[in-house]
């Protein structure tokens, strides 16, 4: 690499929403302001490392596709706006999980992020009713009978 000048893998959006029912047309999409350093100049040695992500102006930099590599950014260091840290996961305080076997655990941020995705994508909404339903004070569930008295 030149001295100045750092290679990035680019991060492009997605093809499909994350719920995976709508197709972004090329069009639609932003252009490309992420992503991963594969290569690095010796004049940038100091300030970035191979696998750092950072964030840039998406008209920024040569997009160049070579042979066994694909698609690469060509970046002069200058043009790099931000480089996101690495961070261990975030353990969210009050937040556990528990195995099968009864132990506890710290649950991270992106733990449960992930679950709360996977489970928006799997369950289906429930539909609200014109009625609620709830317990008499023995326990027992009220019925449309109850209901109807309620009302006189």
């Amino acid at each position: 690499m030149p001295k100045n000048k750092i290679a990035v893998e680019p991060l492009f959006d997605p093809d499909m929403t994350a719920s995976g029912l709508l197709y972004i047309p090329d069009q639609a999409k932003e252009r490309c302001d992420q992503g991963l350093v594969k290569y690095i100049g010796k004049g940038c040695e100091d300030e970035f490392e191979i696998g750092d992500h950072v964030l840039f102006s998406g008209y920024a930099g040569t997009l160049v596709r070579l042979q066994g590599e694909g698609l690469l950014i060509i970046l002069s260091k200058r043009f790099v706006t931000a480089k996101i840290a690495k961070q261990e996961s975030l353990d969210v305080e009050g937040l556990y999980f528990i195995d099968r076997d009864g132990e506890y655990f710290p649950a991270s941020y992106e733990q449960a992020t992930a679950l709360m995705a996977r489970a928006l994508e799997t369950v289906t909404p429930i539909r609200p009713s014109n009625k609620s339903w709830t317990a008499k004070r023995d326990g027992s569930k009220l019925t449309e009978e109850d209901y109807e008295d309620e009302d006189e």
